[in-house]
């Protein structure tokens, strides 16, 4: 909803408790408020750690848009990548319900020059 300091401390309070919280989408929310609020350092680290386990298009995407924020463009286009390439081996069903983070992602490699 774009209030990123106020998600913080519920986020953090999720994540202390139960850092696998919803196949740890939380986490991953967590590090997006951390680049939101400026306050990169933390984001870079939990970004790093939540996409070893986890293979939420979200995640990817927001780690994505972060990195093209840090001008960190080569590494942005290849998480956005790694969200399109797992549409050929999903289910249809599974298409449909990824298919906004397909088209974010798609955008997102058209907006950050290589």
């Amino acid at each position: 909803m774009g209030e990123f300091a106020a998600a913080v401390p519920d986020l953090e309070r999720v994540v202390s408790r139960e850092p696998k919280y919803d196949f740890h989408r939380a986490a991953g929310l967590l590090a997006w408020a951390y680049a939101n609020t400026n306050q990169p350092a933390k984001a870079e680290a939990l970004f790093q750690e939540v996409t070893k386990i986890s293979t939420l298009s979200e995640t990817y995407y927001n780690y994505a848009c972060f990195l093209a924020s840090q001008q960190r463009n080569a590494e942005a286009s290849e998480w956005a990548q790694r969200i399109l390439a797992k549409k050929p081996t999903m289910p249809g069903y599974l298409r449909r319900r990824e298919r906004p983070w397909f088209r974010k992602a798609s955008g997102l490699l058209k907006r950050v020059p290589v």
